[in-house]
């Protein structure tokens, strides 16, 4: 593989990623971690250097938590746990709902490697494949995801609500220490500024300020199972958990503040991605430049020879009484398939002669497929604008992702600085850490 073309798969994954708003955390991501780069240098700009150490442990802290914390933990229970219990971490538990005889039919149509994993869901789960429970492996399957849910979940948000405490706790600790100091540094400084050598080198590094970075720390069954197996929706309830902990261990004078940041957060991130989305698409479909399907789809060398064999599919499929059923009767290994696959859509699994096939392991949507068909009938008869079509989709997705970064990194922490000069006489730093340092003054 040549050095452009690596470029390009990884620009199109890239593109790929970011232009998912219904389940992927990796637009989530760029968001977060971009703009609170900007954040931090809109405090450092703007604010006071306590702002900038606060920002910098708070936001970069969380954020890595937030964003990784999840993930990690369920990879590492994937890896590790479900082993020993001889279960698939590949297999997703709503699949074994047998509601009008759905799972007998992925039974029926199962590779040879999931249809055997399929046929042992009825034997007592073992640990260690030697200790028989009290449980079928259906059972196990099914407790095990929601145990890897809850536990991390719960596990992250813990640590979260430790670094926001840990945040304010330093930042005391430095006022107090600065204020003890203050005191006994002052004779010092008289001596060194009469003295030609010393007073030389306090006077070059008088202005500079120390990097923030040297403070950094070295249905109602529908509706819980939506939050179980999105992960953008289970990242949501880390943001609830950091945003009560935040207002509730905020500081007389900032909570403000920490309501405003965090309506930005939630607005930005979870709330308007898809009507932002939807937006750009709305004004493609007017172009005549559909962007609806994933980058990875629309991006692909060999596209307009994948629509052309794919259209018959499509027709067969548009007369179905069965969709679903039908959507495993495709050839695993034609366009239709691939392009449905790249549009995440449905999910393929090769077994262990390399051969393709649509996994039963994971669950497929009857509307995204229908939808996903219609997409795929607009960007053929679109794509002799293929070239457009990819530039507006760039611009789309990038466009959505710097619309957040604007909001959260300049707009909100400008808004909040504007806010404390009207309320406090022009002075732009934390009240909450003006008010403790006069308070420790007093005191000292």
């Amino acid at each position: 593989m040549t050095v452009p073309s690596i470029i390009t798969n990884g620009f199109i994954k890239t593109l790929s990623g970011l232009g998912d708003n219904s389940d992927s955390i990796i637009p989530l991501v760029a968001k977060d971690v971009i703009s609170d780069c900007t954040l931090v240098h809109t405090y450092k700009k703007e604010g006071g250097i306590d702002d900038v150490r606060e920002k910098a442990i708070e936001e970069f802290g969380t954020g890595a938590l937030w964003l990784f914390g999840i993930p990690t933990f369920k990879f590492l229970v994937d890896k590790a746990i479900y082993p020993m219990f001889g279960l698939k971490p590949e297999l997703d538990p709503r699949v074994l709902d047998n509601k009008n005889g759905r799972f007998d039919f992925l039974k029926s149509v199962a590779s040879s490697s999931e249809k055997e994993v399929f046929s042992s869901l009825s034997n007592k789960a073992k640990f260690l494949n030697k200790f028989e429970l009290p449980f079928t492996n259906m059972q196990m399957y099914k407790g095990a995801y929601v145990a890897k849910f809850l536990t991390s979940t719960l596990l992250c948000a813990f640590a979260l609500t430790k670094l926001i405490k840990y945040k304010q706790k330093t930042t005391d600790e430095r006022i107090k220490k600065d204020i003890q100091s203050k005191k006994s540094s002052l004779q010092f400084e008289k001596f060194v500024k009469n003295d030609s050598i010393y007073g030389d080198f306090v006077n070059k590094n008088k202005s500079k300020n120390i990097s923030f970075g040297s403070f950094a720390p070295s249905n109602a069954g529908e509706f819980v199972s939506d939050f179980m197996f999105n992960p953008l929706k289970n990242t949501s309830i880390l943001d609830l958990f950091i945003g009560g902990t935040r207002f509730k261990e905020g500081r007389k004078g900032e909570r403000k503040e920490i309501v405003l940041k965090e309506l930005f957060q939630v607005f930005f991130i979870y709330g308007l991605a898809q009507p932002i989305q939807k937006t750009f698409e709305f004004i493609g479909k007017k172009l005549n430049l559909p962007i609806e399907l994933d980058a990875r789809v629309i991006f692909d060398s060999k596209l307009k020879d994948k629509l052309v064999e794919a259209k018959s599919e499509i027709n067969k499929l548009n007369n179905s009484k069965n969709l679903l059923n039908d959507i495993y009767k495709l050839n695993p290994q034609g366009a239709l398939v691939e392009i449905l696959a790249n549009n995440g859509t449905l999910s393929v699994v090769k077994d262990k002669n390399r051969i393709k096939n649509i996994t039963t392991f994971k669950p497929i949507d009857e509307n995204d497929i229908k939808s996903a068909l219609k997409h795929i009938e607009n960007l053929s008869e679109a794509v002799s604008s293929i070239n457009k079509i990819k530039i507006f989709k760039t611009f789309a997705t990038l466009g959505n992702v710097a619309i957040a970064i604007w909001a959260m990194g300049v707009l909100q922490p400008k808004i909040n600085i504007w806010m404390r000069k009207k309320l406090n006489n022009g002075d732009n730093r934390n009240p909450a850490i003006v008010q403790k340092e006069k308070e420790m003054q007093k005191l000292a």
